[in-house]
């Protein structure tokens, strides 16, 4: 064994990423048949041991994603022989696109999180000051109200000081405004003056285009220099509308400032979400300084961000870079200096993997990602997420076993909900899994919504974070965007602010707030005609 790590260490390091990034995609059970010209030759190779549940399990006792070629040779069913067959499959396929598809990890990371609006509008605007050279934006909702206007102040101050500034936020969406006041959906008023500062801006709501302007832009795309590796990613996107007919949301929230500073979370910008009100604080002592609480009034939210700085803010680059270039933006070059600094991105000691999913991705990794962290459950795992109405993680929750049900958490806004069927959702497939052993935490004890989507892994001192709502709208019709963070001093921190969560929330104790016949209750009916759509 010593000997193969030896002679696979000496592997060129591009190769020994693309055997990585092969075995987490398809692994996850994606396809690598789009990712080569002759897929006959691939066949052979895909041994189902080495790719059965086994391989999966040993994967998430890792934390969910391999890093290095050390973790692989210690795969069941992997030798030798094996691994000069991946390297040989590996060295076979499109790398770009590869890349484009597999969880991408950087190291050295500083990452810090933040909870509740007063901290995220604090850390928001103070980071926005400290640009100097750009800020990349992608917020699904953009609102003109308190916390928006702050925002816009701050970014029109970025662009007077020469700051270039690109934004991509679903307009069309946002005009909905909230609280029954479409004023706050004035997104244009913003816009306009962020644009006539000089801002770009994109409008994700046009993310589909019809085949004859599709077919006429990929052409232009492609003699603009955009690699086969951003447009296979909008064939999906078009492919999935004609196929369903839904639309599709960017539902990402994410900002990269000067290739260093990354925030990536749950919260849009918006008072429901960054609130400037005090909150109702807790007794319980500051985590990392922030003081815990709930929100002081019913229509904000609970939700939160993670602030990154190091390595992981180029991985981010490439993802709105791709996004930035279907949406008609012109394209840049993310490995200029400009883009990512020549400076040492050593800030601090987390491992953060970036996950993305897109409209018409063949396998949503995020979503394997959260099925796998239920299937081989250990120790300590907690799910915290607003939505819980996708029906294969219900399902797969329901054949845990009480062996790993036991080990796992869920906490969600069962009665304070902004989604009509979320609650007949989880009433109708709880049941079992709670018999099993599972726990129920229902935060609207606090009278307020929890738009935390946060999920937490003591065995492998793993965090993850983003968009990602556990529904079918972010399963399969959305662009969504996950960040695992795994070092152990983070990840208590992070659990300092979930144990709070769940001493305000309250735990169920009784299997009959469940529905043991979920067919006997029109409102499970009524979940299951609306949840691909919702």
């Amino acid at each position: 064994m010593d000997n193969n790590q030896h002679t696979f260490s000496n592997l060129e390091e591009s190769l020994q990423r693309s055997i990585i990034d092969l075995m987490n995609y398809h692994l996850s059970g994606g396809a690598l048949q789009m990712m080569a010209e002759e897929a006959g030759d691939i066949a052979p190779v895909i041994k189902a041991g080495l790719y059965g549940l086994e391989s999966r399990k040993y994967r998430q006792e890792l934390g969910g994603i391999f890093t290095n070629l050390e973790q692989l040779m210690n795969i069941p069913g992997m030798n030798n022989d094996v691994m000069k067959e991946l390297a040989g499959v590996a060295s076979r396929l499109d790398q770009a696109k590869l890349k484009a598809l597999a969880p991408q990890t950087s190291w050295n990371n500083e990452v810090t999180p933040y909870v509740n609006g007063p901290k995220c509008l604090e850390m928001l605007i103070d980071e926005i000051r400290k640009a100097e050279r750009y800020i990349h934006l992608s917020m699904m909702l953009f609102f003109n109200d308190h916390s928006g206007n702050l925002i816009t102040q701050e970014l029109l101050a970025a662009l007077n000081r020469g700051v270039k500034v690109r934004m991509m936020v679903n307009a069309t969406i946002t005009a909905l405004g909230y609280e029954k006041n479409l004023t706050f959906g004035k997104f244009s008023e913003l816009s306009d003056k962020l644009t006539a500062a000089g801002a770009q801006i994109r409008n994700t709501f046009e993310s589909y285009y019809s085949a004859d302007k599709w077919e006429a832009m990929r052409q232009e795309l492609k003699l603009q220099g955009v690699p086969e590796s951003v447009l296979f990613l909008q064939d999906s996107v078009q492919q999935d509308v004609e196929i369903t007919g839904l639309n599709v949301i960017d539902h990402r929230k994410f900002i990269i400032i000067d290739g260093i500073t990354s925030i990536i979370g749950s919260l849009n910008i918006g008072d429901q979400y960054t609130y400037e009100t005090p909150i109702d604080a807790s007794s319980t002592g500051p985590v990392s300084g922030h003081g815990l609480g709930i929100p002081a009034k019913e229509e904000e939210w609970h939700d939160g961000c993670f602030r990154i700085r190091g390595a992981v803010a180029k991985t981010l680059n490439v993802v709105f870079h791709s996004r930035w270039l279907l949406l008609g933006g012109e394209l840049f070059n993310v490995e200029d200096s400009y883009y990512s600094p020549d400076t040492d991105l050593h800030f601090g000691e987390e491992e953060c993997t970036v996950f993305v999913s897109f409209p018409g991705n063949q396998v949503n990794l995020i979503q394997q990602y959260y099925l796998d962290l239920i299937t081989y459950a250990c120790d300590e795992t907690i799910i915290i997420n607003p939505y819980l109405i996708d029906q294969d993680f219900w399902d797969r929750l329901q054949d845990v076993g009480p062996e790993c049900s036991s080990h796992l958490t869920l906490c969600n806004s069962l009665l304070v909900n902004d989604h009509p069927t979320n609650r007949a959702a989880v009433r109708g497939n709880m049941y079992t899994p709670f018999c099993e052993g599972v726990s129920f935490y229902d935060y609207s004890g606090t009278g307020r919504f929890s738009h935390w989507k946060i999920s937490y892994d003591k065995r492998s001192n793993a965090v993850f974070h983003g968009s990602y709502n556990i529904n079918e709208r972010s399963a399969c019709h959305d662009f969504e965007l996950g960040l695992l963070v795994k070092g152990q001093a983070f990840a208590d921190k992070v659990k300092e602010l979930i144990d709070y969560d769940l001493s305000v929330s309250r735990k169920v104790t009784d299997k009959n707030e469940f529905f043991k016949y979920p067919w006997l209750h029109p409102s499970t009916y009524l979940n299951a005609a609306t949840r691909n759509y919702t």
